[in-house]
């Protein structure tokens, strides 16, 4: 095709016929409108481009990182992805309560977020599960009486971060506790608690390997603060007796990391 015609038809485009649209609605030059166009595309990118799965939708955070003390209408929100329905809801037997489901379901959707960069807040929660705060208060409080973290935004603003419920299914494991032990304790399926196990194990061999901390996020998929938990834990567990042999047998191998291994950086 000839050039000329290339350049006639350029201006046809959706993405020109919108910037067309926006200079002449808002009555910018072409130049700021292309800029607002560009802007508003990446916050189109931002909050409304991911990319969704089976049962997920997009719901915007406030971001992990707001400090406390702060309105909600003023901190900074990050767009993530959260899965209504996951099989790990139910325990194995399929004999969940409904408050039981709505206990799991309630700790799965608040690590995802924050796994995503963001927090929930008990408005949040009540919004998505379909059911009153003062039910999500109940909940929250019976989870924390059998020691799990649920990391919304008033359990990080009020008393700081907690352990991931990732690394204390990791821990009691490396403890010794089986998976019918653990589910009870933390109510985890068997495939969610295999997968944070995989996870672990992927961390340690990298990091026993030396690999640079940003590489093992990226490759492991994992966010800053979860890998530095896990690593955390395999530092721990690799200096511990009582869960080297479970160590070992997960990670396949005799050999533990020395007192200069430290952690990958």
């Amino acid at each position: 095709m000839e050039q000329e015609a290339v350049a006639r038809l350029e201006p046809k485009t959706a993405q020109e016929a919108i910037i067309g649209r926006i200079a002449e609605d808002l009555r910018l030059t072409p130049f700021l409108a292309r800029a607002y166009y560009e802007q508003m595309a990446e916050y189109f990118r931002l909050y409304a481009g991911l990319d969704l799965q089976d049962n997920q939708l997009a719901y915007c955070a406030v971001a992990a990182e707001e400090p406390p003390g702060k309105k909600i209408a003023e901190c900074q929100r990050v767009a993530v992805r959260l899965t209504l329905h996951d099989p790990a809801d139910f325990d194995s037997t399929g004999a969940t309560s409904i408050s039981a489901m709505r206990r799991r379901r309630l700790q799965r959707l608040c690590e995802e977020a924050l796994d995503q960069g963001g927090l929930l807040t008990q408005e949040d929660l009540a919004l998505l599960l379909t059911t009153s705060e003062s039910t999500i208060k109940r909940d929250l409080r019976g989870l924390r009486e059998t020691g799990v973290c649920v990391p919304t935004r008033g359990q990080q603003r009020d008393i700081g971060p907690g352990v991931s419920h990732k690394v204390q299914t990791v821990l009691g494991y490396l403890r010794g506790e089986d998976f019918t032990q653990l589910s009870r304790r933390l109510c985890h399926g068997k495939d969610s608690m295999e997968r944070y196990l995989k996870a672990f194990r992927q961390v340690a061999i990298m990091t026993r390997e030396g690999l640079r901390f940003e590489l093992i996020c990226r490759a492991c998929r994992l966010s800053p603060a979860l890998l530095a938990q896990y690593q955390a834990l395999y530092e721990q567990a690799a200096g511990d007796e009582a869960m080297q042999g479970r160590l070992r047998d997960l990670l396949g191998t005799d050999a533990l990391p020395t007192e200069k291994g430290g952690r990958a950086r």
